[in-house]
């Protein structure tokens, strides 16, 4: 864990932070190789120049934290005592700071308002592109967990399609995803499986329902699970009988667009020209007024994580980054077709951690 504990230290300098503060999950857990629950309970992690790291834990998670053998020091609160005056202990153990940051994209009001009890002096600021920033680029260990999570979901998923058959719903195949990647030694699920069939294909974030599988309904999987802290994360649409000519000219647009995605990753690419080039590819197409998203995003620990592939975000690819190529097209209540891969930029280029075919197919 020291080289994870040194990229925070440098993101602190490099943003001019005193100190950082991350809160249970995914940067808690690669920092400390502990996951512990986000609840009503602040879990705080402290990370300050020439200290070590000082976490404030519920008394409940103390047993926990300490079997980690991570070297901080620990102020512990219990239930009936409140956590306030563990923050200011905290505070009086710090000393003086003058700015904080913190994850601006999950720290809660509660917990940011316990900072502030705790170091009333400081201003406590936005740290969310520093504290992204140790884990944008995973080392090898990470990367084959991201490889078992997604041979999981796409071993899952080739025995479910043997399942699929004319009435069955939207929430049976999910549920059918969930066994089967249990089955093959999923840690958890990422999200409740995207099973949309025939128009709640065309809902990019839709839920699995009760609508019944029909011939020629389109049928869109997007799912993922979670392997030793890491996810996977893909789409594949199919046909069920039969595939309709306009159909298919939309799915030849999406196919295309997604080689165009991810033959652009390499190191040096800015992600804003991927996005920019899958989308302008998109734009010049008949199906223009379809598109509703991004090219893709960032996977590791979480589902979506930095670096976003989005046109104005001119980071440069990195060997390590792990993003997603997943162009779409949505026909609103008539047909949603998505193909999305996980890729891992490469010294060489880029490798697909994906391997189901891309090809039409239907059922």
């Amino acid at each position: 864990m020291k080289s994870r504990i040194d990229k925070i230290i440098k993101a602190m300098i490099k943003g001019n932070l005193d100190a950082i503060a991350v809160i249970a999950g995914p940067n808690m857990a690669y920092l400390t190789g502990g996951d512990f629950f986000l609840m009503e309970r602040p879990t705080v992690l402290i990370f300050s120049k020439n200290q070590r790291p000082l976490a404030i834990l519920p008394s409940l998670e103390v047993d926990s934290f300490q079997a980690l053998n991570f070297d901080s020091e620990i102020v512990a609160w219990k239930d009936s005592e409140g956590y306030l005056d563990a923050f200011v202990k905290a505070g009086k153990i710090i000393g003086k700071v003058e700015k904080i940051g913190v994850e601006g994209q999950r720290m809660r009001v509660f917990e940011f308002n316990a900072m502030k009890h705790g170091f009333p002096n400081a201003e406590i600021v936005n740290a969310h592109n520093e504290i992204a920033s140790i884990r944008l680029c995973k080392d090898e260990s990470e990367i084959q967990n991201l490889k078992k999570a997604i041979k999981i979901s796409e071993d899952a998923l080739e025995e479910v399609l043997k399942n699929v058959k004319e009435g069955i719903t939207e929430s049976e195949l999910a549920q059918m995803l969930i066994v089967e990647q249990y089955n093959r030694g999923a840690h958890g699920i990422a999200v409740h499986p995207l099973v949309l069939i025939g128009g709640n294909s065309s809902l990019p974030h839709g839920h699995a329902g009760n609508r019944k599988l029909k011939i020629g309904d389109a049928l869109l999987f997007d799912f993922g699970c979670i392997y030793n802290g890491y996810i996977s994360d893909f789409t594949r649409t199919y046909f069920f009988k039969e595939a309709s000519d306009s159909f298919r000219k939309i799915y030849a647009v999406v196919k295309e667009a997604n080689e165009i995605g991810r033959s652009l990753v390499k190191i040096g690419t800015s992600l804003h020209d991927v996005d920019d080039r899958v989308t302008k590819y998109l734009e010049d197409s008949p199906y223009s007024n379809f598109i509703v998203h991004r090219t893709g995003h960032g996977l590791g620990m979480e589902v979506h994580e930095d670096p976003s592939v989005v046109r104005g975000n001119h980071q440069n690819l990195q060997k390590g980054m792990v993003i997603t190529i997943e162009p779409g097209l949505y026909d609103k209540g008539n047909v949603g077709i998505r193909i999305e891969d996980n890729v891992v930029v490469t010294e060489n280029g880029h490798e697909s951690l994906t391997v189901l075919p891309r090809e039409l197919i239907v059922l």
